[in-house]
């Protein structure tokens, strides 16, 4: 189960309390506190917020009430209510509660990278790159690189007029660049497959410059390319 789920029961009913706690401990879950009243255990919240609230479906007035009163306690954790006269397993009912509770925050994890991704796709200019050049940045236009070869740690690029070096290795790079034209040929080389004049059986050209061309990336770099 990994760490272990914090939950504080709130039941006015003892012994019933101490037998679900009971349950839930031979289950794998850490029962962190026991209330009778709902006005008690917000009270023990305040000061150590748990996983999970499970809370006797007939108090849900008091804790509603307790919720609207002056002090405003803002509750960050979820609230489960249980109904002891059911007959369903304790465990069959937190699984499928904190199963809902997981779908919701993947929901809403989601939701929030989708709309992270859509604005940072808008304010990214996607024709150029910065490099670090001593103490500054400098602008390559992406139509300008031939290729990136990989050194150990560091990475070559290979512009018009100009070579750089990367502190970042090739699967970085690679990572990073999203524009269609670039494509690593060989676990060593990236290229910008607008500036290939020749293909070989192993190998490809780029201004004069022959570059290794795995076996397995031989087709796919044919389905990047119009063929006659």
């Amino acid at each position: 189960m990994g760490r272990q789920k914090k939950i504080i029961i709130v039941e006015n009913d003892i012994p019933m309390a101490a037998k679900l706690s009971l349950q839930l401990n031979n289950l794998g879950y850490h029962i962190t506190g026991i209330f009778s009243r709902a006005k008690d255990a917000l009270n023990f919240i305040e000061q150590e917020a748990p996983d999970v609230i499970l809370l006797e479906d007939q108090l849900k007035g008091q804790l509603n009430g307790f919720e609207s009163n002056s002090k405003k306690i803002a509750l960050s954790s979820p609230v489960l209510y249980f109904d002891k006269n059911k007959t369903e397993s304790l465990q069959s009912f937190l699984s499928a509660k904190l199963k809902n509770q997981k779908e919701l925050l993947k929901k809403e994890i989601s939701q929030s990278l989708g709309h992270f991704r859509k604005k940072a796709a808008k304010s990214t200019l996607k024709d150029r790159i910065f490099v670090r050049n001593h103490d500054k940045m400098i602008k390559i236009s992406l139509n300008d690189i031939h290729y990136i070869e990989a050194d150990r740690n560091y990475c070559k690029v290979y512009s018009r007029n100009k070579k750089y070096l990367l502190v970042c290795t090739l699967k970085e790079v690679n990572d990073k660049l999203t524009n269609k034209y670039f494509l690593r040929i060989h676990r060593s080389y990236i290229v910008n497959i607008s500036h290939i004049d020749e293909i070989g059986s192993n190998h490809v050209v780029i201004s004069s410059h022959a570059l290794p061309l795995s076996k397995n990336m031989r087709a796919e770099l044919f389905q990047h390319l119009q063929v006659i």
